[in-house]
């Protein structure tokens, strides 16, 4: 069972782009090499706009808790499910190599 801990670093994989669109609650993830596509909800496309965003694991349970308005418990929970799904779909990866952690900006 994959463990989503603090040590985990995760960032978008390559040639994936999402989009959302709000106002008709639609939101994509779309890789732009192979054609495959994902429909999302709202949580999901948040969490992955997150990790795009380079914020670390804590950030992102903090996050997350005020964002949804969840106790740490069910934002495990539910990250633990988004997470998963997003690398078993090769959306996001994990980032093993140090000088890839780094995130322009932030």
């Amino acid at each position: 069972m994959l463990e989503v801990t603090n040590k985990r670093q995760l960032a978008m994989s390559d040639n994936i782009l999402i989009q959302g669109i709000p106002e008709l609650d639609h939101f994509y993830a779309f890789n732009v090499k192979d054609g495959d596509h994902f429909k999302l909800n709202r949580t999901a496309y948040w969490v992955l706009e997150t990790i795009g965003a380079g914020r670390g694991f804590e950030d992102l349970i903090t996050r997350y808790m005020v964002e949804f308005e969840v106790d740490i418990n069910n934002a495990r929970k539910d990250l633990h499910e988004v997470i998963l799904f997003a690398l078993k779909n090769k959306i996001i990866r994990e980032v093993s190599d140090e000088k890839e952690k780094k995130v322009p900006g932030l």
